[in-house]
């Protein structure tokens, strides 16, 4: 799906709807209202999403309360979270008022909350989903990922539509195709991965050959095992070699990261957390090595807090949390 200039990114629109319910619970605390200023004032995107959800708000509920969001909605979700089902039914209504800001839209391709229904296959939050195909070939899917498939006489075709997946490519005179709104990735057999980003698609070569076509200028490059490389419409840049081992670990509910920026193990845990996690710039370029759980993303949280000089804030209900460098 393709983002009008007027309409807030994906990552933004997310980001609003994380504060919209954590913000008008009632019970955020100083340092939640201070990080919230410092997104809002961090991009003129972040207001305009913020507005456009505001004004979605205002419509069905009510004005927002000053900066701390709609208090109608977040409080009735906020005192509902030791009630599953009834939270789930309340979510339901607030993500509506999502859909009514971002567009129908924003609902079909990912929401933090919602799978993507309308693609052949998709994984909700914190899930991850293994599809086997007419071919033999098997596609396993991470959590908040989406993918259309294609697969009859003659050819053989997964469309990533968001998320990552990690394809074991059956072999076949037909080469498999990897796609992507940015390019294709072309096998015969093997193991490949594909990560879909806001300004391009990572491909990694985990086992065997592929071939890399970037959607414009009839660029290609064949990644040998073992290379990955970052593309879009227009260009095609090979990344550092990365472990296939660390780099799949994800399939088996892990998170192996070396010497990685801690914004990147953030992006890594926000698909497998029922809510949004907040990182200000300068926590997020701080390095980390370790072995993480994405299935226990709380403990994973905790656990960066123990180890890192950072200050990890969490709001009711695990809607929202925000790390920040300590101070002092």
């Amino acid at each position: 799906m393709s983002v009008s200039p007027s309409m807030p990114a994906p990552s933004v629109q997310d980001a609003a709807i994380g504060w919209l319910v954590e913000l008008s619970s009632g019970e955020a605390d100083a340092g939640q209202h201070q990080a919230f200023a410092r997104w809002l004032a961090a991009d003129a995107r972040h207001a305009a999403a913020w507005r456009t959800l505001g004004q979605a708000v205002e419509h069905s509920v009510g004005p927002l309360q000053g900066a701390g969001g709609a208090g109608a909605v977040g409080q009735t979700l906020a005192r509902a979270a030791q009630h599953d089902r009834q939270r789930r039914q309340l979510l339901q209504g607030a993500l509506c008022l999502a859909g009514a800001a971002f567009g129908g839209a924003w609902l079909l391709r990912g929401s933090p909350f919602l799978p993507d229904w309308s693609a052949d296959l998709h994984t909700a939050t914190a899930t991850r989903g293994r599809f086997a195909l007419a071919d033999g070939s098997v596609l396993t899917l991470d959590a908040r990922s989406s993918a259309d498939t294609d697969v009859g006489h003659g050819h053989r075709q997964a469309t990533l539509r968001q998320g990552q997946l990690l394809a074991r490519v059956a072999a076949g005179s037909t080469p498999f195709l990897l796609c992507s709104k940015h390019g294709t990735v072309a096998a015969q057999g093997g193991a490949l991965m594909l990560r879909r980003e806001e300004r391009g698609t990572v491909a990694l070569a985990v086992h065997g050959d592929a071939e890399v076509r970037p959607a414009g200028k009839g660029l290609s490059r064949v990644l040998r095992q073992g290379q990955a490389a970052r593309f879009d419409g227009e260009r095609l840049r090979l990344l550092p070699e990365w472990a296939a081992s660390q780099a799949t670990a994800w399939e088996q509910g892990m998170l192996v990261a070396v010497d990685q920026p801690l914004g990147d193990l953030v992006a890594a845990l926000r698909p497998y957390r029922h809510g949004y996690i907040d990182i200000t710039p300068a926590a997020a370029a701080l390095r980390v090595s370790g072995n993480y759980s994405l299935d226990d993303s709380g403990a994973t949280l905790l656990a960066l807090a123990e180890t890192l000089p950072v200050t990890l804030r969490q709001g009711p209900g695990g809607w929202w949390s925000g790390i920040d460098l300590k101070h002092g």
